[in-house]
């Protein structure tokens, strides 16, 4: 990522029409404690490198590490801490007639922290922004406020990919918690509604959890759990199957038949006079 050995501020009088425009770039390889008790008068966002630092931003307190990004919204107080001998950051500050509307659009109203593990596009965009404004005086400053734009849409998108990573897990630990409570409980009548409340979710959002990992509704799978309890019941024991049924948690030998049809069409008694050694 580009250094700048100087921050910028370019003169934004002929571009105060523009939706969004830069208002200012820079960076430091060596961040020094930084005091704004009223904030700045325009929306930043600021990447740390190498070192670590801490935001103190409107009574909140973040820890910040190399690739972590935080945005600060305008007129918003903040204090920057460094934390080791060297802590790196580079900062883009941006206002315009609809940033507020479309930082509010984007949830992004409030300030944030996003790290990332490949800050290949923000890096790009860090870079053309400051190269944009430092060597073309006639253009530059509102082609790097088109990137600027494009930082914005950026940030938003790592928020909302950190999001659906976090729910992936916990979708995931979910599951986990559900498959082992059916595995534990299917030789009884569970229920749907016992799974959901073993788990702390609703019903709908259990049977979802399951048709997006498993592709199977989740009845479904308490069913293939007791047959598979059923079938090597059949083959290991000389139960009858009225017993069977029992033990595996259906409610009737005349269901299970049923079902064990279904799922490997033939009876339970044919499974068993088929396969028994």
């Amino acid at each position: 990522m580009a250094k700048p050995s100087r921050n910028i501020y370019p003169d934004i009088s002929g571009i105060r029409n523009l939706p969004i425009f830069l208002a200012g770039v820079g960076g430091s390889a060596e961040q020094t404690k930084v005091t704004r008790e009223k904030g700045l008068e325009w929306n930043q966002i600021i990447r740390c490198g190498e070192g670590s630092g801490t935001a103190y931003v409107d009574g909140n307190k973040y820890a910040l590490h190399e690739n972590d990004f935080i945005l600060i919204p305008a007129e918003t107080p903040y204090e920057l801490v460094p934390e080791t001998d060297k802590w790196e950051t580079n900062w883009v500050a941006f206002g315009g007639y609809a940033c507020e509307r479309l930082l509010g659009d984007l949830n992004l109203a409030k300030t944030t922290v996003v790290t990332v593990t490949d800050n290949t596009i923000p890096k790009g965009l860090f870079t053309s922004i400051y190269v944009s404004v430092n060597s073309d005086h006639v253009f530059g400053h509102q082609i790097a406020s088109g990137y600027v734009y494009n930082l914005i849409l950026w940030y938003r998108q790592t928020i909302l990919l950190g999001e659906m990573n976090r729910l992936r897990k916990n979708s995931q630990q979910i599951l986990s918690m559900a498959i082992r409570y059916i595995e534990e409980n299917a030789r009884r009548d569970i229920t749907l509604r016992e799974i959901a409340e073993h788990v702390g979710i609703s019903q709908q959002h259990i049977c979802r959890i399951f048709r997006d990992h498993l592709n199977v509704h989740s009845t479904e799978y308490i069913t293939r759990i007791r047959l598979n309890l059923a079938m090597e019941m059949i083959l290991n024991t000389n139960l009858p199957m009225s017993e069977v049924a029992k033990e595996c948690g259906f409610r009737s030998a005349s269901y299970f038949s049923t079902v064990f049809g279904k799922y490997e069409h033939m009876t339970p008694n044919e499974y068993r006079k088929r396969y028994r050694v």
